[in-house]
């Protein structure tokens, strides 16, 4: 529920601060005084349109933050799917700041988003009623999914919707395979052409380098060999070669005595060295026979390097990226080969789901067409307690034959949508002798106001919205009907929190918390703000709004209506 509006200059309110309490809460005050302007807030918080005009003369912007504790499954959802989440205790806090360029920013628990998304957060938290804004009733959807509500028919138009997701993944699967298919016979030749090529080519990662590296070494072959056996003599086989000198260097000191064992020392290094040229002589000699000039394996290096090379020009900057390319182009050329096949499966998978969701939303559609009959009862008879016993309601129910739609047991197939595949809309003769028309179209907002309090009295404990905000419901209706209206706002109460901003004392004594707006002129500035009322303060407000000078016996009438209104709200305690 909503558990405190704070606004700041907002036309003509400064600052004011409204903690809200479960059950009826009733805003009162003049005519003029600003009561309307708490609604418009909560609408501008709840994404409503950001107006230049709202920002209070002589301040920058205007501000309204709107503090929630909610428990809602599908209000989670909605915030996961934008990376937010409730707060640990619940809490949901929304901000709106909007200035004087017309510039706005929303937050949700303190981050910044877009206002499409509070705006679908908020259809979640509240719905507000007249002077149409949030008129949610208006919506042939939202009246769709309260006669669900009504005939607890919610898990199975869950089922009906989650078939229909099926259906739609199942047909793009199909369109994008027969787009493909269109394509495949153009592709087929090249991807074999492709793979045919780069398979053949038998390509290794790394290979390249290798050849490069190859390439080198047999265009210098000669110089190279050249190069070893002058090293291979001048080390091992000359006539004056390193091995001999390091022989004789050793016979030399060989024959001398060694009193201090330095001569043993050096000898030592002498024959290491001669091993290790020993060694670099066989070496060299080896490496220069290996590099020997094999007759065409320049030009088989050669050849296969323009292959690689003319590979990466068409197919990737790298042999790996070759590879991978002929890999792909193997998949692809799979798919095509197989798309047939699994054509045939999409179609016959499509037929089972489109047969399994025409019977779920045939069911759905039978069992909303009784819903619909009990729901008009039920509204009738709460119409005539909120001053409407002259309208006819109806609960407009079609199905639109389409060929191409889910098939029905009675044999037609119908369009369908994630809902089923009924169109529903509100009907209501305002006046007698006129026909029935949509809601949306004859409906005054105080009419809209008292018919949503009719619904959600019908309607009880089968509500989609936790917090109800009606303003203006008590328009056209006098005292006698008002205090049956307060009636149905505080029985309401008992589901759903209800704000509730009404000029009828009547309506205001079955209040569980009373905030009164009252305004001010100081030193020609215009201040308004919203304070709560109780005790002898709400009777003389009660009072003051029967009308006339104040006297004891308005005071008296006041005092009437509250323990009327009181002995009432105990009846239907102990009836519970």
């Amino acid at each position: 529920m909503l558990i405190e509006l704070t606004v700041r200059n907002f036309a003509v309110i400064e600052e004011t601060r409204l903690a809200l309490g479960p059950g009826l809460n009733v805003v009162t005050g003049e005519t003029g005084a600003g009561k309307s302007l708490l609604v418009d807030a909560l609408e501008l918080v709840l994404g409503g349109r950001g107006d230049r005009e709202v920002v209070r003369t002589g301040e920058q912007a205007a501000y309204v933050e709107a503090v929630f504790q909610t428990d809602d499954n599908r209000l989670s959802g909605v915030l996961q799917e934008h990376g937010l989440q409730v707060e640990n205790d619940g809490a949901l806090v929304l901000t709106r700041e909007t200035n004087r360029e017309g510039r706005s920013v929303s937050r949700i628990n303190g981050r910044t988003v877009p206002v499409s998304v509070v705006r679908a957060v908020g259809e979640l938290l509240v719905d507000i009623h007249g002077q149409g804004t949030h008129l949610s009733l208006l919506g042939p959807a939202f009246q769709l999914q309260m006669l669900d509500a009504y005939g607890s028919l919610g898990d199975l138009r869950n089922t009906v919707a989650e078939s229909v997701a099926r259906i739609r993944r199942l047909e793009a699967e199909l369109a994008t395979l027969d787009t493909d298919a269109r394509l495949a016979e153009q592709r087929r030749d090249l991807l074999a052409f492709q793979v045919d090529e780069i398979d053949a080519a038998e390509l290794q990662p790394g290979e390249e380098e290798s050849l490069v590296q190859e390439r080198e070494l047999l265009l210098n072959a000669q110089v190279i060999q050249e190069a070893c056996a002058t090293a291979h003599d001048a080390i091992y086989a000359g006539s004056s070669n390193a091995a001999d000198l390091l022989a004789s260097a050793r016979q030399a000191l060989s024959r001398v005595p060694d009193p201090t064992g330095d001569l043993t020392r050096f000898l030592n290094t002498l024959e290491s060295a001669s091993a290790q040229v020993e060694e670099v002589a066989r070496d060299v000699r080896a490496y220069g026979e290996f590099v020997e000039r094999e007759p065409g394996r320049l030009e088989h290096v050669d050849d296969r390097l323009e292959l690689v090379r003319r590979l990466k020009r068409k197919y990737g900057d790298t042999i790996e990226a070759v590879i991978a390319f002929g890999e792909q182009a193997q998949h692809d050329l799979g798919a095509i080969e197989h798309a047939t096949e699994r054509r045939d499966e999409l179609q016959q998978d499509l037929k089972k789901a489109y047969t399994q969701a025409g019977t779920q939303a045939w069911e759905l559609s039978e069992r909303r067409h009784d819903a619909a009959g009990g729901l008009e009862r039920d509204v009738t008879g709460e119409l005539a307690g909120v001053g409407l016993e002259r309208v006819q309601f109806s609960c407009g129910l079609a199905r639109k034959s389409d060929p191409s739609g889910l098939p029905a047991p009675d044999g037609p197939r119908y369009a369908f949508s994630e809902t089923g595949i009924d169109q529903g809309e509100f009907l209501v003769a305002t006046n007698p002798g006129e026909g029935l028309k949509a809601l949306a179209r004859v409906a005054s907002g105080g009419e809209t106001s008292r018919l949503m309090l009719a619904i959600k009295g019908a309607l009880r404990s089968a509500s989609v919205v936790p917090t109800l905000v009606f303003d203006e419901i008590d328009s056209g209706i006098g005292g006698r009907v008002g205090e049956v209206v307060g009636r149905k706002l505080w029985s309401l109460g008992a589901q759903n929190q209800v704000l509730c901003v009404t000029h009828l004392p009547q309506i205001a004594a079955y209040a569980d918390s009373h905030f009164r707006v009252d305004k001010a002129v100081l030193m020609g500035r215009t201040y308004a703000q919203a304070l709560p009322v109780d005790g002898d303060v709400r009777v003389e407000e009660l009072a003051a709004m029967l009308g006339g000078a104040p006297s004891p016996q308005l005071d008296a009438a006041a005092r009437q209506l509250v323990q009327r209104a009181k002995d009432h709200k105990q009846a239907g305690l102990k009836a519970s």
